[in-house]
């Protein structure tokens, strides 16, 4: 089994230095756009000891910093995983209000 890497970068996932910026996607990221699998890694800088963030196995291996491959925090992800959830779940809710207000509107059927 592969051990994380400890060693972070100070970046965060919303102010990056240099060209490229990284494209933040609301889950928990699964995969890199390089295709490459993401790692659970705990940052060991000074602004953020100890705090878990997921990586790019190939960025993490080769400790880019400033790159576009997959950096998020654990918890924005978590939080940001949530707040999905909870959408779907307000828009089923929306879904049968409507469905029992259609059901309710046809009325009982009878069969003789």
């Amino acid at each position: 089994m592969l051990n994380p890497i400890t060693t972070a970068s100070s970046s965060t996932s919303e102010g990056i230095s240099g060209a490229r910026r990284r494209v933040r996607s609301p889950e928990i990221p699964s995969k890199c756009w390089c295709g490459e699998s993401i790692i659970e890694v705990i940052s060991e800088s000074r602004p953020n000891p100890y705090r878990r963030y997921y990586r790019c196995l190939y960025a993490a291996s080769l400790r880019l910093k400033n790159d576009d491959h997959v950096f998020k925090w654990v918890n924005e992800a978590f939080t940001d995983e949530i707040q999905q959830l909870d959408y779907q779940i307000r828009m089923l809710e929306e879904e049968v209000q409507l469905l029992k207000a259609t059901i309710r509107s046809q009325g009982p059927k009878n069969n003789a």
